[in-house]
């Protein structure tokens, strides 16, 4: 009878079957005892710790290598922490100007914008006008409040000066002047009593005070003309 064949996938020439019963040899396979597996691992460990401690001496070299370097790190770090301090003092100084001389100017001038020309001599009840300047240097936006006063005062030769016998209040207004800012203002006045011969102009950063008798001295800043009123 004719030798059996197979067929399909597994099918391959007569000459490599092989007969039932008979094992084919394969490759031999060398199993490492365990002195092969230690020896492999020291070697690993010895390799992976050199190259570890080769990488931690270069960071040690980095920052805590010979005195000369720590100086020379050292005085590079002061020098950029001094150029870091005077980038941000120039800085604050440039957004936050430090605060000058605070004041605010007061002051009168002619009715032609001129510290000249003004109304001193003239008859009772005509107008009479001349400007209010205030210049605000306060750093802060402020309303002040301006009074006028007819006075008639008198002269003391005991004290050498002169007193008020008396003080009727003209006007009283306020002005908002920005900082840095200055502004004047035309200011129309009727005098009606003859024996007024001073004309007050007092400024004041807050309201002023209720009691009249001590106003000059509250006020902020006070100004006056003498006058010759027919």
């Amino acid at each position: 009878m004719p030798p059996e064949t197979t067929t399909g996938l597994l099918a391959g020439p007569a000459h490599n079957h092989t007969p039932r019963g008979v094992v084919r040899p394969g490759p031999t396979i060398h199993s490492p005892g365990a002195a092969g597996i230690v020896a492999g691992l020291a070697a690993l460990f010895c390799r992976h710790e050199v190259r570890t401690g080769a990488f931690f001496a270069a960071i040690k070299e980095s920052f805590f290598g010979s005195p000369a370097s720590r100086a020379e790190q050292a005085l590079s770090i002061i020098l950029i922490i001094a150029v870091l301090v005077a980038v941000g003092t120039t800085v604050l100084i440039v957004l936050a100007p430090e605060e000058g001389e605070k004041f605010t100017e007061f002051y009168i001038l002619g009715p032609r914008g001129k510290a000249a020309d003004y109304p001193t001599e003239f008859m009772s009840g005509t107008p009479q006008t001349v400007i209010i300047g205030i210049g605000n240097q306060e750093y802060q936006d402020i309303t002040y409040t301006v009074e006028t006063f007819a006075v008639r005062s008198r002269f003391d030769e005991a004290t050498n000066q002169s007193v008020i016998v008396s003080a009727t209040l003209l006007d009283r207004f306020s002005v908002t002047v920005p900082h840095n800012e200055t502004i004047e203002q035309p200011y129309t006045f009727r005098i009606m009593d003859p024996n007024t011969n001073r004309l007050e102009f007092l400024l004041f950063r807050e309201a002023p005070p209720e009691d009249q008798s001590d106003h000059i001295a509250a006020s902020y800043r006070d100004l006056h003309l003498w006058l010759r009123v027919h």
